[in-house]
């Protein structure tokens, strides 16, 4: 009987990120399971946390930024979409 491994180079775009997005997934589970059995999760949630109450800040003191002053807000939505996209949780809709 055959193998059903396909190479990822072999694959059209479409494909290859959706197989990419379930080896991630299938990876995130993996790792997820090690730390449980670890014992180390309260020391992951705490840290997670803490960095969206540092994101938190960051996107408040944005908003909250008097010199970021135009009409649109297109500045102060800037500096959100940073905050978000060095937290990788960026937006496929920010392409300015």
């Amino acid at each position: 009987m055959g193998s059903d491994f396909v190479l990822l180079e072999d694959l059209d775009d479409r494909e290859r990120r959706t197989r990419e997005t379930m080896l991630a997934l299938s990876i995130g589970e993996a790792v997820l399971a090690y730390m449980k059995q670890a014992g180390v999760m309260q020391d992951i949630y705490r840290a997670v946390d803490s960095r969206a109450v540092r994101m938190l800040e960051m996107i408040a003191r944005a908003l909250d930024d008097d010199t970021l002053d135009d009409p649109e807000c297109f500045w102060k939505i800037e500096r959100v979409m940073d905050v978000l996209e060095e937290n990788w949780l960026g937006s496929s809709r920010h392409d300015w």
